[in-house]
């Protein structure tokens, strides 16, 4: 595709987590938990900003009607997550690292920090709102297609994620109140390689400060639009390497909207907004899904889409319009079967007949249904989008869904945000402004004694810290054995389902300690570390590979020669490393064969 033709602009929001050892707004320690013995229940509900507005994305998860449960732990979460207690003071640490970061990418800070309340109500936060606070603005950082201009940088709570949807939504309150340093850029990006190129160059420098590392622990918003199409924000994509695929499908997919209303233009369309109970032509269905819901008292309604024949079937970004379309009714949990699908592997075909008849439909429409109860609101946003497909795209948030997106609901507006009480402005001082800048990736590169590619490795790698503190205990005869264990034997255990954070620092710090002194054979190192990895203690491990004292290696190697007389050398090392079952050191009896030969 011509990019520059499409006048394609891409922007950035990185969200990264800080580890600043404590939340930001209470004293819980950043830490993932495993099971969650506390349970509350909420409803939330919108309030205006401070000039009387609502956001528009609050009262549409407002009219959702749903209800939400957290789950929590007393190890990582307290009354301050649960909206039970008032914020404490910031953590300062975290403030620290994000005036770091505003002075690593180029910022100019703000006079006072004011924390705001952000209203979200989707559920994934208890209060119905976030803290965040502007920290600085108009940065920027290089890149190989030129300077791109830095917007804002806050700092903020984490979000809850979910751990399941349904009629009541599961949210786990570990990650919630996380400290988040977000970064907005300009929409200064002009192909999808830019795109990820500039999500690249600002994740390493993020790397520079004590960011959290893992799943979910850096997600990017990517901002999308093409000259005649509009603003979407894609939320919530963690996958740098398919940044272009993501850019590419959001362009195709406007694209095919615009070819969809001229398509319409050409039609004559006026506007679609026939709906109506068709229960009664479902009554002897053989479809046994939509026979189920008719015994469960559910309704099914009957839409009518003027001159929309044939364009569900068209291709739209990643998906066929069909499922673009299907996803805003899916929003307030309704779905859609249309006339442009295959109806025979429903046994809808006679059914739907009908509905053409009872809904007056030509050949140029298209028919539908929706199944439920109370679907009234979902059919008319989902007319509303229908319609708008005369005027062209619309703007809106949409959330990553494989390698493209789906619609998830409105663009917030200003509206969202109102003053926090709770919370102290803070003045920015000269110190604060002169803050100290930490080591880059590049100059903690060149203090490893390492090879240049390995050190490059480790540096970005969620070891690295731990590589620090083990050399600095203890000066191993061979740096590079640990730089392999983190880079090269942790990655291949966790590829073979092992979990590698069962292995103790000390544990591992002991291991390399005992190869150093002879006392463990540096060839059963990945079988060492899988033992680590699979629960097994020290002594176990120890009792298992200790090596043979030199006399008893000495004695086997004689026999196995008296025994094997003018057997070549790799065929005695080969013999002697069999009887000895790995508790020898390969070098130690090379050497010995070639002695006593």
């Amino acid at each position: 595709m011509d990019y520059e033709k499409l006048g394609l602009k891409v922007g950035l929001e990185l969200h990264q987590q800080l580890n600043s050892d404590t939340k930001l707004f209470c004293r819980c320690p950043i830490t993932k938990s495993e099971t969650f013995p506390l349970q509350l229940s909420r409803r939330l509900h919108p309030v205006q900003s401070e000039l009387g507005e609502k956001d528009p994305a609050a009262l549409f998860e407002y009219f959702r009607n749903r209800s939400f449960v957290y789950r929590a732990n007393a190890a990582s979460t307290c009354l301050v997550e649960m909206d039970e207690q008032p914020p404490r003071e910031l953590n300062k640490k975290a403030l620290t690292m994000a005036l770091q970061i505003s002075r690593l990418l180029n910022c100019d800070l703000v006079d006072e920090i004011h924390f705001m309340r952000k209203m979200v109500i989707d559920g994934s936060a208890v209060s119905s709102f976030q803290r965040t606070a502007l920290i600085s603005t108009n940065g920027y950082i290089d890149t190989s297609f030129g300077q791109l201009g830095i917007q804002t940088i806050g700092l903020e709570e984490d979000s809850a994620p979910a751990l399941s949807r349904g009629n009541a939504i599961e949210y786990r309150l570990d990650r919630l109140g996380i400290p988040l340093v977000e970064i907005a850029t300009d929409p200064d990006i002009h192909t999808p390689e830019q795109a990820k190129e500039a999500a690249e160059k600002i994740g390493t420098l993020l790397r520079s400060v004590e960011v959290v590392r893992g799943i979910g622990s850096i997600r990017q918003d990517v901002n999308i639009s093409i000259a005649e199409g509009a603003r979407v924000e894609v939320k919530g994509f963690q996958e740098l390497d398919k940044i272009p695929e993501l850019v590419e499908n959001e362009v195709k997919r406007q694209t095919c909207l615009l070819e969809i209303k001229q398509e319409l233009k050409e039609r004559g369309f006026r506007g679609a907004s026939v709906a109506s109970d068709v229960t009664k032509l479902f009554q002897k269905t053989k479809c046994n899904f939509v026979k189920k819901a008719i015994q469960e008292h559910k309704k099914v309604y009957g839409l009518k889409l003027d001159k929309f024949v044939n364009l569900l079937k068209k291709p739209c970004g990643d998906r066929s319009f069909g499922k673009e379309l299907h996803a805003y009714p899916a929003s307030y949990g309704f779905g859609i079967i249309h006339s442009d699908e295959d109806l025979e592997k429903y046994n809808l075909s006679l059914e739907f007949n009908e509905l053409r008849k009872e809904l007056n439909a030509k050949q140029e429409d298209l028919v539908a249904i929706v199944i439920g109860v109370n679907a009234e609101r979902a059919i008319e946003k989902f007319f509303e989008r229908v319609n708008y497909c005369a005027v062209g795209i619309p703007e809106e948030t949409r959330v990553a869904d494989q390698l493209g997106s789906k619609y998830a609901r409105p663009l917030p507006g200003a509206g969202r945000m109102y003053p926090e009480s709770d919370v102290p402005a803070i003045k920015v001082t000269r110190g604060m402004k002169n803050v100290k800048l930490p080591k880059t990736l590049e100059e903690k590169q060149k203090e490893l004694d390492l090879p240049k590619d390995l050190s490059k490795q480790l540096v970005k790698s969620v070891f690295y810290s731990d590589f620090l503190e083990m050399t600095k205990q203890y000066k191993p005869k061979d740096t590079l054995m640990i730089a392999n264990i983190f880079l090269s034997h942790y990655k291949d255990l966790v590829r073979r389902g092992y979990d590698v954070l069962k292995i103790g620092k000390n544990d591992l710090l002991e291991i390399i300690k005992k190869i150093d002194a002879g006392e463990l054979p540096k060839s059963s190192l990945t079988k060492i570390l899988e033992d680590l990895a699979s629960g097994f203690n020290m002594k176990y491990i120890l009792e298992k590979y200790a090596l043979i004292s030199e006399t008893e290696l000495e004695e086997i190697v004689k026999e196995a020669i008296e025994k094997n007389p003018g057997k070549g050398e790799s065929v005695m090392m080969g013999i002697v490393m069999g009887k000895t079952k790995g508790k020898a050191d390969g070098k130690k009896v090379s050497e010995l064969v070639k002695k006593l030969r």
